[in-house]
């Protein structure tokens, strides 16, 4: 049987060969190259066949026979270079042949050609769709055009249902949101067909809610992995993680995978403006902080199949030529298996809708070839493949896998921070209602899908698609604007809604307070531990007036440090220092008002000298520049801050760039930074929970006069430092950014920081090639040696750059160069699906302290001391109540200093709540807690659903480990 086959030259097993050339009347031959594909040809003969691709160059055309071991053909020549191709029989072994060329009886060229038995590879192509919500349409088409995919996908299983095994449709459902509404929406027999086609395995359920930058903490990650439940209720097997385009993941779903039951993790990952993890394609043991493992495979972009052409069924010679050279190219690179995966979509786009035409691709390959073999699968498939054949080439792997495009979300600092804010105020909100069941309220009826609307709109703002594909190259388009307006609103209806649950769960709480006889004010501790703080409260001046006087004092009568903040025309935000409010529990003040007018705030508009000092720190400002040139801590007696730094601390950086391209090639653009332009002191005051430092500048990142404010907290309280930004920002497209400096210099010190689900070193404890320019930060960021650290976080501002400005470096495994760093508010660093600009006025802050506690634990309290509010209600007066002082309450107390009350929520219809546990301290540790208001009567480890484990699942941490318990009681 004669074949022909037009393939573009490449690669595999070339061999330059040397040639004898011949001088005589015929032609010359030169340049004689030999390649084999790594391919067998079914043949009508009973030998399978192998095709030697030839090229060689000729001094003028001619007539000349070739011959390869057995196999001789006659070929025409042409003047210049030519291509042919001579079909042999496989070979059992490594063969050498020689290949001869005549021109009649003259030899022209002669060489020896090594031909190896072809590797028998399957490749399984995987067909998705990618939701990347708003990307090419708006979000509310898109979101619905998702449910119809589905139906679609059913009737392709229907219509190829007689098609060979390995041509029959098959898909993966990536994300868990369209399958989830789809159960919600469907007809029952519609969604029998499903259940159907995911026991047979033609559909498989992947368990990610969506596709998640690391905007979102962990609570919310956790709480994402809802529709688990919902498939398994409806007898659906649901074993996959899938998260695609993304090339990071946040480090908790380790922990959260591995007891739900969700055994493997496909990461179809993308290198815009990244690198990516492992230098071919991976299947390894990924291991959580407590030393849990999920399969994990790090495939190839999640439209590998579609650069083969898999969608053009026109073009299936390009098809051939591209899965063979891809096939080589894994070969070259000492790929272990024999087996490879390769995602596509039905068209090439993303929210692509299904499409049959791979499955004629397949039909048509495998009649035509006997290796290698492709089949269309699920993609769960290849990965069991290799865990079952592979075991002892499979690699552990324990670290994080912090994500490169997280960056992104600074082109929206507002949003960003806003919806930073709301994962803090959801945390709290849970935490008082589960307090407000156990002091024996009855929650009103849908609480529970209000706590689920808020983490389902933060989840659509932290998914990783921001916009429109053309959000920069046509900023002020339609379609630009539509899809930016549409995903902002995601994070403001989260924040709206949190704050009425807020609301509601205040209003709970206080049906358990009894008044006093004067004002007062509940302050309610929903995190683990008892702790001093600040708590803020809005005070109307009914109860206390702007010009009295007046003292507020514990329910012992010890008054408490109070300071007035923004003030309204009803009211003003007070923010008062609590001491020892009770773990899980609550603290009661009591407002004082006095007959005799106010005190007067001790203020100046200059700095009559620039060292300041406090019972903690002492402190020397910068007045021209507007930051703090050095801080030494009067307890270690260390000094702070790197003398020599090119920028001072909380230095407002403004960098331009000369173009957004170069980060694409993974190389830094020409970058130029300046200072502000001009900077002023413009007031301190002095106050009881801290003193005022405020600087008042101009920078060319905003817009008229007076654009920037600085403003430095030196706390009288307790051992912190606040810096607080406002920043009137002007609407620029050219590429820019915002950098805040923070050089602390911590001798031999190392940089350590709060990922979801864990604390990592920064660049140790992380896969390599992960994202080390910069860094999502959750909670708290630590410059620490054997003696000390320096522990900062921000409630608003999640990225940071450690040991220098970071931007374009782009060096796997790289460390930080020193303990400094440099937060990141706002850039526009993309090309695409970001916004192209910002501007507004806008406010964020950071706080910071310095300890000789080098512990996480101690990093990871403060932080979170300083990112979960207290809830605060103001109660009246009741002129009958009795004359009394109510002291602390505590609804639960006694757990271990070292696990960490990630979460609490109540657990509808049953006395019981579920806690989110981390354990923070680096040992083992069993659970316990006790309560003088209810009695527990069961504690119950569960998975991240809510679903109790398997066998006998005793409380007890591993170091570092995640857990969910179930409380309950009588």
């Amino acid at each position: 049987m004669r074949m022909r086959f037009f393939f573009l030259l490449s690669f595999v097993m070339a061999i330059h060969v040397g040639t004898m050339a011949q001088k005589s009347s015929g032609p010359e031959i030169s340049d004689v190259r030999t390649t084999i594909y790594p391919a067998v040809y079914k043949t009508e003969a009973a030998e399978q066949a192998r095709c030697v691709w030839i090229n060689m160059k000729s001094k003028g055309a001619a007539s000349v026979v070739c011959t390869l071991g057995k196999a001789t053909q006659r070929v025409n020549l042409n003047d210049g270079d030519n291509r042919f191709s001579i079909y042999i029989p496989e070979v059992k072994k490594a063969t050498k042949l020689t290949l001869t060329v005549k021109n009649g009886d003259r030899v022209v060229a002669k060489s020896k050609v090594e031909v190896k038995p072809a590797r028998h590879w399957q490749m399984n192509l995987v067909q998705h769709t990618h939701t990347d919500i708003g990307y090419t349409r708006s979000q509310m088409e898109i979101l619905a055009e998702h449910l119809r995919y589905i139906d679609y996908a059913l009737d392709y299983c229907d219509a190829t249902d007689n098609y060979p095994d390995a041509a029959k449709f098959r898909w993966t459902c990536e994300v868990s949101w369209a399958v989830s509404e789809y159960l919600k929406t469907r007809p029952a027999e519609q969604i029998e067909r499903l259940k159907r086609r995911v026991k047979e395995g033609r559909i498989e359920l992947a368990t990610m809610f969506l596709n998640f930058d690391e905007l979102p903490d962990e609570q919310t990650l956790a709480a994402s992995l809802a529709p688990v439940k919902q498939f398994r209720d409806n007898g659906m097997r649901a074993e996959l993680a899938m998260q695609d385009d993304v090339n990071g993941m946040g480090w908790c779903f380790t922990e959260f995978f591995s007891d739900a039951g969700i055994k493997y993790v496909n990461m179809g990952t993308h290198g815009h403006r990244a690198l990516i993890c492992f230098d071919m394609p991976t299947v390894f043991w990924w291991q959580s902080p407590s030393g849990k493992k999920v399969l994990a495979y790090r495939a190839e972009h999640y439209n590998q199949g579609n650069f083969f052409g898999i969608h053009n069924t026109d073009d299936f010679a390009g098809f051939e030529t591209r899965v063979l050279e891809y096939l080589g190219q894994l070969e070259a690179k000492g790929y272990p298996y024999d087996i490879c995966a390769a995602q596509h979509s039905g068209y090439f786009t993303d929210n692509a809708p299904p499409s049959t035409k791979s499955c004629e691709m397949v039909k048509r390959w495998n009649e035509k070839y006997e290796w290698p073999k492709l089949r269309t699968a699920v993609a769960t498939e290849f990965i069991k493949t290799v865990e079952q054949r592979y075991p002892d080439n499979i690699a552990t792997v324990r670290g994080a896998w912090p994500d490169w495009w997280t960056d992104g979300f600074a082109s929206g600092a507002r949003e960003a921070a806003i919806s930073r804010i709301t994962h803090s105020n959801i945390i709290a909100a849970q935490g008082g209602l589960a307090m407000a069941k156990a002091m024996g309220v009855a929650l009103p009826d849908g609480v529970s899908t209000d706590i689920a609307d808020v983490n389902e709109a933060l989840l659509f703002y932290d998914e990783h698609t921001f916009g429109h594909s053309e959000s920069v190259r046509n900023p002020y388009g339609l379609e630009t604007w539509e899809q930016r307006s549409l995903k902002q609103s995601y994070a403001w209806e989260a924040y709206r809604h949190a704050g009425l649950l807020g609301e509601t769960t205040m209003g709970l709480l206080q049906s358990r307070l009894e008044k006093a006889v004067v004002p007062s004010v509940a302050v309610f501790n929903t995190l683990g531990w008892t702790y001093s703080g600040i708590a803020k409260v809005y005070i109307d001046h009914q109860i206390l007036p702007r010009d009295k006087d007046f003292e507020i004092t514990s329910a012992d009568g010890t008054p408490i440090a109070a300071q007035a903040g923004e003030s309204r025309s009803d009211g003003t935000y007070w923010y008062l220092y609590v001491k020892d409010v009770p773990a899980m529990g609550y603290s009661r003040y009591y407002i004082k008002v006095k007959n005799a007018p106010a005190k007067v705030t001790a203020s100046m508009e200059r700095l009559a000298d620039t060292h300041v000092e406090n019972r903690w720190y002492s402190i020397g400002f910068n007045p021209e520049r507007g930051t703090i040139a050095a801080i030494t801590d009067k307890e270690t007696g260390r000094t702070l801050l790197a003398p020599d730094a090119e920028w001072q601390m909380g230095e407002f950086i403004y960098e331009t760039a000369d173009s957004r391209h170069p980060m694409e090639q993974y190389r830094a653009p020409q970058f130029t930074r300046r200072r502000p332009e001009k900077m002023m002191f413009e007031r301190y005051e002095k106050g009881p929970v801290w003193d005022t430092y405020r600087f008042r500048g101009e920078t060319v990142a905003g817009r008229d006069a007076n654009n920037l404010m600085v403003e430095y907290r030196i706390y009288n309280v307790e051992k912190k430092i606040e810096v607080v930004y406002r920043l009137r920002k002007k609407a620029v497209t050219d590429p820019e950014a915002v950098y805040v400096a923070f050089p602390y210099q911590v001798p031999d010190g190392k940089i350590f920081l709060d990922v979801p689900g864990g604390t990592i070193e920064a660049g140790v404890d992380q896969i390599k090639g992960s994202s080390n320019d910069w860094y999502t930060v959750q909670n708290f960021a630590a410059a620490r040696n054997d003696s000390m650290q320096i522990v900062m976080g921000s409630q608003e501002i999640p990225l940071m750059q450690f040991g220098a400005i970071n931007t374009g470096r782009y060096q796997a495994g790289a460390t930080p160069q020193s303990t400094q760093m440099y937060s990141w508010p706002m850039n526009n660093y993309w090309v695409t699906n970001f916004n192209a600009d910002q501007m507004g006025e806008m406010q964020w802050s950071y706080f910071i302290t310095s300890t000789a506690d080098t512990s996480t634990e101690y990093a990871t309290r403060f932080a979170w001391q300083n990112r979960i509010p207290f809830f605060t209600r103001v109660l009246q007066a009741d002129a009958g109540a009795p004359d009394t002082t109510e002291k602390s309450v505590q609804v639960m107390s006694g757990m271990p200093s070292n696990l960490l009350l990630v979460n609490m929520k109540p657990v509808d219809n049953e006395k019981a709540v579920i806690m989110q546990l981390r354990e923070i301290g680096g040992k083992e540790t069993a659970f316990s807690i006790k309560s003088d208001v209810i009695d527990i009567t069961g504690i119950t480890v569960c998975d991240v659903t809510g679903e109790p484990l398997q066998g006998s699942q005793k409380p007890v941490f591993s170091p570092w480990e995640n857990k969910f318990i179930k409380l309950t009681w009588r």
